[in-house]
């Protein structure tokens, strides 16, 4: 067995313990959000949304460059087997967006956001994601050929100038989830200085937040750009590459451990169903103060993202 095929196993080894922990945990915040109506918010159904992408994401990181472990495609073979991965992997990147945005308007404008209509929530949260995500996923059919690849991945699939485009694209999605994380920052670290110190307390959680968005999904999206400008490269450079999934699979994986780290409230609502027992739970939540801090933790777990990937 040589050591590229040495290293595949080991890259495989970590997906699959990445897609068993990350399944787990995801799946989890999706029940926990839907036993606790207290949690159950636009935007963590949003999350619960990503959290499904997330949760496809991760199988596609099997398929990945894995399930063809020895053997050789074209681009044309891939695609087919990775488009759903494509596919999902720019929804979870537009998702993303949404997310942070839905925060940054209730934040800015509570009044207009309140007044925003189930059926028009719906249409402008959807539409941006089931479009542009459709539209990657056609493009890259259309620029595949019958080239020889060297890996089954989104990066490869494409053609070298439309693997460009489509990081170029996730990288875009990812600059604006970054922007509007600092605009959220700076808010709260104003209304800490000027009202409470839960809004400090709230800016720091949101530093933790775009540190792990920055370290994992943003930081393996510029890597793969690299890789992509890269004409040629030794086998040590190869099996070096073909560790950037750890960052991937790291964003797919995180939402619910981080929630659990950072947040007492969802700490509180985990135990109460899980150890209800153990757990003396209060019998009215009071909505209004607890719904800013909802708000404002669900920033904690958003790095898909990603949350994305994807």
């Amino acid at each position: 067995m040589d050591s590229r095929t040495i290293n595949l196993y080991v890259v495989t080894s970590y997906k699959l313990l990445f897609l068993f922990f990350g399944a787990i945990g995801n799946v989890l915040f999706i029940h926990l959000t839907f036993k606790r109506k207290s949690l159950q918010t636009r935007t963590s159904a949003l999350q619960c949304v990503q959290c499904v992408f997330h949760i496809i994401c991760q199988v596609g990181t099997m398929f990945d460059g894995n399930i063809t472990l020895g053997n050789q495609l074209n681009r044309e073979e891939c695609y087919q087997i990775i488009a759903f991965y494509v596919l999902f992997q720019s929804a979870q990147s537009v998702i993303m967006v949404v997310i942070v945005l839905d925060i940054l308007i209730f934040v800015k404008f509570p009044t207009f956001y309140r007044n925003i209509s189930k059926s028009q929530y719906i249409f402008v949260t959807t539409f941006p994601v089931i479009t542009c995500s459709i539209i990657i996923t056609v493009y890259g059919y259309t620029a595949t050929n019958e080239d020889w690849i060297p890996a089954c991945t989104p990066g490869f699939a494409f053609t070298i100038e439309a693997s460009r485009i489509y990081k170029l694209f996730i990288l875009l999605m990812s600059v604006f989830v970054t922007v509007i994380y600092a605009v959220l920052i700076r808010t709260f670290y104003l209304k800490g200085h000027h009202e409470n110190s839960s809004s400090l307390k709230t800016m720091k959680r949101l530093q933790f937040s775009v540190g792990i968005f920055i370290f994992t999904w943003f930081f393996s999206q510029i890597f793969g750009l690299i890789i992509l400008q890269m004409t040629e490269y030794t086998a040590f450079e190869a099996s070096l590459f073909a560790h950037n999934s750890l960052l991937t699979s790291l964003a797919y994986s995180n939402t619910f451990y981080v929630t659990m780290w950072r947040s007492k409230e969802y700490r509180k609502q985990f135990y109460s169903v899980w150890w209800p027992k153990k757990v003396q739970t209060s019998s009215a939540i009071v909505f209004h103060t607890n719904f800013i801090l909802h708000k404002s933790s669900t920033m904690d777990f958003s790095a898909s993202r990603l949350n994305g990937s994807y």
